[in-house]
Order: C-alpha cells, then sequence, then structure tokens
C-alpha cells in the first residue's frame, strides 16, 4: 500500500464534524434535559439587567430570606470554588482587550433597549416575565453567544442526539418519498373497477 493511499483511508477514518443542524439540536436537547435556563447563576450572568427587572423584583420577603440562608449554607469546597471562579473572573477582566469592552458596553446598551422594550403585562405578570427571560436565554444559547459556557462539550458529544426525534424525521421523510405525488395521479383513467363488490 502505498503512502497515499494509506493518507486516504485515514482522511476515510476522521469524523467530519457535525452539521449546524446537528449542533442546533444537540444545543436543544441539551436546554431540554438540564436546568440550563431557569438557573439564577445563568440568568442573572447572561442578563443582569433584566433578571434584576423580571426575576428579583416578583421574588417575595421569604424567597429572598431563603436565597440568603442556602448562599450562607454552602459548604466549603463551594465556597472556595466559588473563589477560584471569582479569581478567574477578575484575572479575565484584567486580559480584556479594548474591544472585548466595547463589546460589553455594546451588549449592556442591547440589553437596556430590551428592558425598556418590555410590554408591562410582561413585567407584572411573575410567570409571562419568567418565560421571556428563558426565551431570551434560549435563542443566545442556541447562537453560541454565552462566553463563559463550553459548547464543545455539547456540540462535539454524540450523546445530546435526540435519536427519538431523529427516527420520526427518517421514519416522515422515507413515508414522503412514498407517497405518490398528486399530480402523477391526474390524467390517469382507473379500469377494470366498476365500484360494486363481487361476491
Amino acid at each position: 500500500m502505498t503512502a497515499t493511499a494509506t493518507f486516504d483511508e485515514d482522511l476515510k477514518n476522521v469524523p467530519s464534524p457535525p452539521s449546524k443542524t446537528t449542533i442546533q439540536n444537540r444545543r436543544l436537547t441539551y436546554l431540554s434535559r438540564s436546568d440550563y435556563l431557569s438557573s439564577p447563576l445563568v440568568q442573572e450572568h447572561l442578563f443582569p439587567i433584566l433578571y434584576e427587572k423580571l426575576i428579583l423584583c416578583h421574588k417575595s420577603i421569604s424567597e429572598k430570606l431563603d436565597t440568603i440562608q442556602s448562599s450562607k449554607s454552602r459548604t466549603l469546597t463551594n465556597v472556595l470554588l466559588d473563589a477560584g471562579d471569582h479569581m478567574e473572573k477578575l484575572q479575565r477582566q484584567r486580559d480584556r482587550t479594548e474591544e472585548d469592552r466595547a463589546r460589553d458596553e455594546a451588549r449592556y446598551d442591547q440589553e437596556l433597549a430590551i428592558a425598556d422594550s418590555i410590554p408591562k403585562h410582561v413585567l407584572v405578570d411573575r410567570e409571562e416575565s419568567r418565560v421571556y427571560l428563558e426565551k431570551l436565554i434560549r435563542e443566545k444559547f442556541l447562537a453560541g453567544g454565552d462566553d463563559e459556557f463550553d459548547y464543545s462539550t455539547v456540540d462535539d458529544d454524540e450523546t445530546w442526539d435526540d435519536w427519538e426525534t431523529l427516527e420520526e424525521d427518517i421514519r416522515a421523510k422515507y413515508f414522503d418519498d412514498e407517497t405518490p405525488n398528486d399530480n402523477d395521479e391526474e390524467g390517469k383513467v382507473l379500469t377494470g373497477q366498476t365500484g360494486v363488490q363481487d361476491f
């Protein structure tokens, strides 16, 4: 076997990157199986202004106290992990370029514009507020807009393929291909059928 043939064989064995549709489907599956959309940490990280305006403003005093209590009762491990995350974020802030800062300002202005455009009936309703914010988070996640999320853990992982939906799509396509075209039926004359059953 020549070197070229071996190289060609190796190329055949290299898995092709997932398509855009596959990536979108995997991200949707991830969202449906995780608490990403409803996570307060994610909500506050992606949309700090909207989180305050749509989620925190609806919390009762007892819910706010529960949040404070749960944060106080964290284990030492959680505290250390959070401290490590905080130091990492500070370092990232120091490493930011002028371009990064300009992008952050644009995002801030965009979020302010969204906050100003939210209908009043959404703002006063707790459930509608939650749904509104989760819709924005879903769109941002699908577009790859979460800078702190490692998308490769979803995009390149076949375990996030929704096989049930994929099978339904394949089945539907198969039966669509099998269904005769209505245009083909036009002009055909059926012969040998009287419409009366013979006994």
